[in-house]
């Protein structure tokens, strides 16, 4: 579902430019080659040297008949550039040769100026070396040679929005955000999948599990679709994957006292049911202490997941040749807290400006079946700070964060477009196997998918209803009422219902409002 390739940064080398790398096709007789082939891997490392010049572009070259019968010389000059073409690339791997890379890669371009291999590598290159202006003027002249060359219809709009944000970020003191855009921007669209809690069971104590059958692969297999039909799919564990140790939390026996350990290998099975990225901070990740959260930790990455949390800091990865963070927040004494908001604004500050899209997670807010609503003020359950949802939310997206993904109360929320972002408050229950009170509103809840801009603007959005099934299996509600709950609730608490009685959202192209809400009925 999705790729974990190299990073980009936008201005920083560290961690930098995944997508391109100074990679490409191979040089071949095909101009055309496979646009699926993976590029060869090259080095994340920054640049040794930060003063290597960076050549200017050659001019505009020749125009060329390509029918045209050439010479043994122009075949000879042809044969040169494509040997220069792949001696540029394997000095692209090493970052120290980025300058001497580009030399070749315009010696290429100036003997035989219809290979299109050469402009490719050439943007490449310049972005690594932060030219943003000159990558874009090498793929500018790949365009009018190549308009179909594979690959660059997804990456020069990604190129012409980092080149954009560099040069505002030039213009800000350190620290300060970039100003939202709020259009969306043309390019391949991400598509996001999220729900809210994931419960796998208790194995602890070991003398009375109450553990789902199947390594819990059964749980998921009504919802299973919803869940692998976007490029991203995410949730939040609140239960430590450990196979063995003691909760630091509950004795044994105690009642009222809730700690969730299931096995490791339910990792292999979120992943394989859809999951690919997982909030791994909230109220039960330290259920087991140190050593259950580097045991989930170690699970989670042994199944390929991507993850978030005290141990895991700031995900990255690649979707689309976009690079992309989630940072999850928590009510907690780690150190990503929703009440701190001016550290939390700081990371997505820091986040943003390394990556084309920020997520940001939080497990805040008031518990139980009467914390549906939306206070707009701090909040407490069972006398702990739970925090200010809806201000932290809202200065998130102000300090750069794409998407905002609530879950913590166990109920949904109503949902809101701020600055062409969306926020999800709180996503509800999605699975627990006992051990949650599922009755009422806390039983109901939605498959939210999110169509996002490369530049973060959410395009469209639906919400599929759930319910939980005893003793907590997700499963598809005929009845609509997660739908019922999330417009109504939104519409209350923020003003507007958001989704139409489908639970479909749609951007108009004409002023950023909602299409299909009006001809619904009264939210």
């Amino acid at each position: 579902m999705i790729s974990l390739k190299r990073s980009i940064a936008i201005v920083s080398c560290a961690g930098a430019l995944a997508s391109c790398g100074g990679t490409g096709p191979a040089p071949s007789s095909d101009p055309h080659p496979d646009p699926l082939a993976p590029p060869p891997t090259v080095s994340d490392a920054a640049p040794s040297d930060a003063a290597v010049a960076v050549p200017p572009m050659v001019p505009d070259p020749v125009p060329v008949v390509p029918d045209l019968l050439v010479d043994g010389s122009r075949q000879l000059d042809a044969a040169r550039a494509r040997k220069l073409v792949a001696d540029g690339r394997a000095l692209a791997d090493d970052p120290a040769n980025l300058g001497a890379a580009v030399q070749l890669f315009l010696a290429a371009a100036a003997l035989d100026s219809l290979n299109p291999h050469a402009y490719w590598e050439l943007g490449w290159a310049y972005q690594r070396l932060f030219s943003w202006n000159d990558a874009v003027g090498a793929w500018s002249r790949l365009r009018a040679l190549d308009p179909m060359y594979p690959g660059l219809s997804r990456h020069a709009p990604i190129l012409q929005m980092r080149r954009d944000r560099a040069a505002a970020a030039e213009t800000l003191a350190d620290g300060d955000p970039l100003i939202p855009e709020e259009e969306p921007r043309a390019g391949t669209p991400i598509r996001i999948a999220a729900v809210g809690d994931i419960q796998l069971g208790r194995s602890w104590p070991e003398d009375n599990p109450i553990l789902p059958p199947d390594n819990a692969a059964q749980m998921f297999n009504r919802v299973g679709d919803w869940l692998r039909a976007a490029d991203v799919t995410f949730g939040n564990l609140e239960t430590v994957l450990a196979d063995s140790g003691e909760s630091t939390k509950c004795r044994r026996g105690a009642r009222n006292c809730y700690a969730f350990r299931a096995p490791t290998a339910y990792a292999r099975t979120l992943r394989n049911v859809g999951f690919d990225l997982l909030s791994v901070n909230n109220n039960h990740t330290g259920d087991f202490g140190s050593y259950g959260r580097q045991a989930t930790v170690e699970a989670l990455e042994g199944a390929g997941l991507i993850h978030s949390g005290p141990t895991g800091g700031v995900a990255s990865w690649e979707t689309n040749g976009l690079r992309v963070a989630l940072i999850a927040f928590s009510t907690g004494a780690g150190p990503y807290r929703i009440q701190d908001l001016a550290s939390a604004r700081a990371r997505v500050v820091d986040a943003e400006r390394n990556h084309d899209l920020v997520i940001v997670s939080f497990h805040g807010g008031a518990e139980g079946a009467g914390a549906t609503h939306i206070p707009r003020s701090t909040e407490l359950a069972y006398g702990e700070d739970r925090g200010d949802v809806y201000a932290f939310s809202r200065a998130m997206v102000d300090a750069g964060a794409d998407l905002v993904l609530g879950h913590g109360p166990h109920v949904l929320r109503g949902m809101e477009i701020y600055r062409g972002r969306l926020i999800a408050y709180s996503l509800g229950n999605f699975a627990a196997w006992h051990g949650f009170n599922l009755r009422g509103p806390l039983g109901l809840s939605v498959v939210l998918n999110v169509t996002m801009a490369i530049n973060g603007v959410v395009t469209a959005a639906e919400i599929h209803p759930v319910f939980l099934e005893e003793p907590g299996t997700p499963t598809p509600d005929p009845a609509g009422r997660g739908i019922e709950i999330v417009r109504r609730l939104s519409a209350d608490d923020l003003g507007d219902a958001l989704f139409d009685q489908h639970g479909r959202y749609r951007r108009s192209r004409k002023d950023g409002t909602t299409e299909g809400r009006k001809d619904d009925g009264n939210a």
